[in-house]
């Protein structure tokens, strides 16, 4: 009798835990709605929380100012930087993180349906120094950034996005 109540206490714990599981989102495609809204009218504004060098542990931001604000084709940015410098740089040299002002040059604002996300490629120059950034916007508004730079090794960033203010 007692390997029968508790076998009943193990069935209905199990099946309370399975009930408490997560559901999925509802509005899913609301949110991939407002998000490419939101990339067309080129009026935001990015935020990282954690920079993910190439070598080396993940870094918190959080109470470090970085920004990426598009503005219809100009971009405005600013990015710390924790990784190695190959060549050039200033002598006694600025703050040394990755900053940008001007157009995005070749952007590329493309529809990744297959993942559902959206894709912003583009470039830009910073004195001598050609970077390339690759941003991957999801619906829930989180955001992963690559830089590539022609100076310096490449790292990555993890985000979130918002409307520009």
């Amino acid at each position: 009798m007692k390997s029968i109540s508790g076998l009943f206490i193990l069935s209905f714990i199990i099946l309370l835990s399975a009930g408490c599981g997560s559901s999925k989102v509802e509005g899913g495609d609301q949110n991939y709605d407002a998000l490419l809204s939101l990339v067309n009218s080129r009026e935001f504004e990015i935020e990282q929380e954690w920079a993910i060098p190439l070598s080396g542990n993940t870094i918190n931001l959080l109470g470090n100012p970085n920004y990426i604000r598009f503005k219809g084709n100009q971009v405005d940015l600013f990015l710390p930087y924790y990784g190695v410098r190959q060549s050039g740089g200033e002598y006694g040299g600025g703050d040394g993180g990755i900053k940008y002002v001007g157009p995005a040059e070749k952007l590329v604002i493309e529809e990744n349906t297959r993942q559902n996300n959206i894709q912003i490629k583009f470039e830009g120059r910073q004195g001598t120094e050609d970077l390339q950034f690759f941003i991957s916007l999801m619906p829930g508004g989180n955001t992963h950034t690559s830089v590539n730079s022609s100076e310096r090794t490449a790292i990555s960033y993890r985000g979130n996005v918002k409307v520009l203010k």
